[in-house]
């Protein structure tokens, strides 16, 4: 057909276009030739109508790969879920992996999620709601239950045939690593298949295994289980309850998808949005996530105001002061994000450590004083020339160094200490920084200018 031969064509219009035609069998023609990726892709954008459409002529099995490939987009896919049908939810739920069905549960409504769960198998129904009862940020909210492990007293031989009917039963695409289990069920070891490929059919599991096998606990956050598997390196995670028994395995796809939700979370805080979605279609939640960050800066400009009224006198007698106030508030707040950032963005990678605090602080503060003052030279020569007030210039570079000095302090200490009071330290390089940075930047600006101009005069 001419719409497949198109060069670099619309698909989600073509899709939209057939959809609207009733034109079946070239919508089928089309998608056969897309995966799964390609199709979440092409109908995100488009109404929930055309996507259920689409979603209605695939297999069960590609039908549930699209399900799952929109996860990352959650006002999307609940707008989907919320028209279908629960014997086709089910249908669909039944083919993903175990993780991904609680993700796609958990965006539903009580009594449709109850619906749902009813129409899969006993086994299924009951790792599923096993892996609901987890926060959806630890590690067992992420987690596959399905996990290959072996005890460590039976043989090469042994573990490869039970190894082959359990891949069988649970119809594995992949695996990397098979973890030892003791009698108990308690995680004491790990090996890797080419050590399984090499070794004796007639040695032990428990003479060729790793003892040294990192595993997470089922409540660790997502971000620490990133971290982790980042620093040692990890394909697989093996995932533990309180009482150190395997539960199950965190892949590779998820650690990928863990570190992408993590910077839009991240993203998301430092410009005020928190967790809103691009494809967001309520406009009071998307108002709801960002009217709290601009309420921060309207009570901090309002006690910003409240200084400048306690300085209106002296202003008054001396205008050419307040020139300079949005400028040191500025640089201040450059100064802070600055700073901010690259600490979340050490905190983040695991390349810092709360126990940094002071060493970082330290550097932070040369640096600033660094730039501060190259900064408070050339604003001294500006305010110079623009008020033929040598003493405004000098006061006003010396308050800029002070404010640049202390936007530094505040930013760098900001983030490590939420970070030690488990709070998200994103959150420090929002408006939460830049709000307290003009306050205290205008107090301490004005204070040194005006005073030190009032000596002069006296």
């Amino acid at each position: 057909m001419s719409y497949i031969e198109q060069d670099n064509p619309d698909y989600s219009k073509i899709i939209k276009k057939l959809v609207s035609e009733d034109n079946t069998e070239t919508l089928k023609g089309l998608l056969e030739d897309m995966n799964d990726v390609e199709i979440a892709n092409n109908i995100l954008p488009l109404k929930p109508k055309y996507q259920l459409a689409v979603i209605e002529l695939l297999d069960r099995e590609k039908a549930a790969e699209v399900i799952n490939n929109l996860q990352q987009h959650s006002p999307v896919l609940e707008d989907i879920v919320e028209e279908m049908d629960t014997k086709q939810l089910g249908d669909l739920i039944e083919d993903m992996d175990k993780d991904d069905a609680a993700d796609v549960l958990s965006i539903m409504d009580d009594e449709k999620a109850t619906e749902v769960l009813e129409e899969l198998s006993k086994e299924d129904r009951e790792e599923i709601t096993t892996l609901l009862q987890y926060d959806e940020d630890s590690a067992g909210g992420i987690m596959d239950p399905v996990v290959i492990a072996v005890q460590k007293d039976i043989t090469v031989r042994q573990a490869t045939s039970q190894i082959k009917a359990y891949i069988k039963k649970k119809e594995i695409d992949e695996f990397y690593v098979i973890y030892v289990v003791d009698e108990y069920n308690h995680l004491i070891g790990s090996v890797s298949l080419s050590q399984l490929f090499i070794a004796s059919d007639s040695a032990f599991i428990k003479d060729i295994m790793d003892p040294d096998v990192v595993a997470v606990n089922v409540e660790t956050d997502q971000e620490e289980v990133a971290q982790l598997a980042k620093e040692y390196d990890l394909v697989t995670v093996p995932v533990i309850d309180k009482h150190l028994k395997l539960v199950g395995r965190i892949t590779s796809d998820d650690l990928m998808d863990v570190l992408h939700e993590e910077h839009l979370e991240d993203l998301g805080q430092i410009a005020g949005t928190g967790d809103e979605e691009v494809l967001e279609t309520s406009v009071i939640k998307a108002s709801r996530d960002r009217l709290p960050w601009l309420l921060l800066g309207l009570g901090g400009g309002f006690l910003a105001a409240l200084v400048m009224r306690n300085y209106e006198t002296a202003i008054s007698d001396l205008p050419a002061v307040a020139y300079f106030v949005p400028l040191v508030a500025a640089i201040g707040g450059n100064i802070a994000i600055q700073s901010s950032s690259l600490v979340v963005r050490g905190l983040a990678t695991g390349e810092l450590r709360t126990e940094d605090l002071l060493k970082r602080t330290w550097k932070e503060l040369r640096v600033g004083f660094l730039n501060g003052l190259i900064c408070a030279i050339l604003l001294t020569g500006l305010a110079w020339w623009l008020t033929d007030e040598i003493i405004i210039g000098i006061t006003s570079g010396v308050a800029l160094i002070v404010v640049v000095c202390l936007a530094a302090f505040v930013g760098t200490t900001a983030p490590i200490i939420l970070k030690r009071m488990h709070i998200d330290p994103a959150i420090a390089t929002g408006p939460f920084i830049t709000t307290a940075n003009d306050i205290l930047g205008i107090v301490i600006y004005l204070a040194i200018t005006i005073s030190v101009y009032s000596q002069q005069l006296i």
